[in-house]
């Protein structure tokens, strides 16, 4: 998935040309996959002849899936941890000017949905590191072709059309950066022309992207044909009901007349049947059972393929041993896991970028990405009394601030293990004063200890 060239390509408008026509190959996908999470699935489009019912029921499996694995990978916020002796409070005070947990969010959310996103970190107004999310189908990282595949440059375009009903757009405005500079061109057929060039100073190419997994898949993608198929038999199962009610009237050995169409119409009833004549009505068999045993077996593929437990199931619910709901989790938490390992990947990249900056401004000082461990919390309900038995057989050989990042209603375990210490200090110095005190007038108002 990744587009590479030669390292030491020289960078013209033939090769940005040929990384848009590479990224472009991709839209039709991303398109498709978005539909799915938006709810504008194939069975909305399915067409019939004018006379035969056509419901088109959309169970939106693909937002479930992808809701699901979001919040259970970041419903609680990533929390950050360092070793001692380093400070990152420089990167962490400019992720919470701009709600860094919102963005890492909705890049976790277009990671299920796309398989990949991309972050673009830049200098704002006030020449600060911020972040920006930016769409896969207009951005593309372009690698070199050695076996690390270096980061060489990324771009960003937007097609820009003289006319709405145009084909093909007239130019690209083109937004390019490499490890030193910004750039942005206006890219016309062969002819690419710089408007503007601006030195950065994150060291690196300051474009991230966030992978859900190697394959570079959705979460939902693999089972998109198992949610046609769900929408197609929910579908023509009100169909088959509509045309049960609007079943076709059959008389055998009847002679039907206007008057007793008009009895039947207005007043349910026919008479002047002969005792040979049949009346009944022209249905198709409907064999619910099955059609049920079909729909449940495919939602159930639906929640295997994909790795999402169904939280509604009467199994799943019924079955309150944690044992036996942690088998029942055991390839979805494997899957989060997954997905936490690529999307770490992404968080040091950033941090990196925003460390280098400051750095550069003389904000901070360097702090290897290897000294900074991202924390995620799972978003499930907790026993806090078990993790605090937990915590106090482990004093001693754990330490206290990744012990108390255990517990579920603790947001910063730094700043938590910090108040605690203070007010221990605070503790022991009252302490101390009031045993002075005990003392001073055991003395007769001296502090001699007789």
């Amino acid at each position: 998935m990744k587009y590479t060239i030669a390292k030491d390509t020289e960078i013209n408008a033939a090769v940005i040309k040929e990384a848009i026509v590479y990224n472009e190959k991709r839209r039709e996908r991303f398109d498709t996959l978005d539909r799915y999470y938006i709810g504008d699935q194939d069975i909305l489009h399915r067409e019939k002849p004018d006379l035969l019912h056509n419901n088109k029921v959309m169970v939106n499996h693909a937002k479930y899936i992808v809701d699901t694995n979001t919040g259970y990978l970041l419903g609680n916020p990533v929390e950050y941890q360092v070793s001692d002796g380093y400070s990152i409070d420089s990167v962490l005070d400019c992720y919470k000017k701009q709600t860094m947990n919102d963005i890492d969010s909705e890049i976790a959310k277009n990671c299920a949905i796309f398989g990949l996103q991309y972050e673009y970190v830049f200098a704002n107004e006030n020449a600060e590191p911020e972040s920006a999310i930016l769409d896969v189908r207009n951005t593309i990282i372009v690698y070199d072709n050695t076996i690390k595949h270096g980061k060489l440059f990324a771009i960003n375009y937007r097609p820009i059309y003289n006319k709405p009903t145009d084909q093909e757009p007239d130019h690209y405005d083109v937004v390019f950066v490499d490890k030193s500079v910004v750039r942005n061109y206006s890219l016309k057929g062969d002819q690419l022309e710089l408007r503007t060039e601006e030195p950065h100073a994150f060291k690196e190419v300051p474009m991230i992207e966030f992978v859900n997994n190697k394959d570079y898949l959705g979460d939902f993608e693999s089972v998109v044909s198992l949610i046609d198929a769900y929408n197609l038999i929910q579908s023509d199962r009100v169909n088959d009901r509509e045309q049960l009610v609007d079943a076709i009237l059959c008389f055998y050995g009847v002679k039907f007349t206007e008057e007793q169409m008009t009895e039947l119409k207005e007043h349910r009833m026919i008479s002047n049947i002969p005792m040979d004549g049949k009346i009944e009505y022209l249905i198709k068999s409907l064999n619910e059972s099955d059609t049920d045993i079909l729909r449940k077996n495919i939602e159930n593929d639906i929640h295997k393929i994909s790795m999402t437990p169904n939280l509604a199931d009467e199994n799943f619910a019924n079955n309150s041993s944690g044992v036996a709901i942690s088998y029942k989790l055991l390839a979805f938490d494997q899957n989060i896991k997954n997905k936490e390992r690529y999307f770490e990947r992404g968080l040091m990249e950033r941090f990196r970028l925003y460390n280098n900056f400051l750095n550069t401004k003389s904000s901070m000082t360097l702090v290897p990405t290897e000294e900074v461990d991202a924390v995620f919390k799972r978003n499930l309900p907790r026993n806090d009394y078990e993790t605090s038995q937990m915590i106090l057989n482990l004093q001693g050989i754990v330490d206290k601030e990744l012990l108390v990042s255990q517990l579920s209603f603790v947001r910063d375990s730094k700043e938590t293990v910090e108040l605690a210490a203070k007010e221990d200090e605070a503790t022991l110095q009252t302490a101390s004063e009031y045993a002075k005190n005990e003392i001073k007038d055991a003395n007769n108002g001296t502090d001699e200890v007789e």
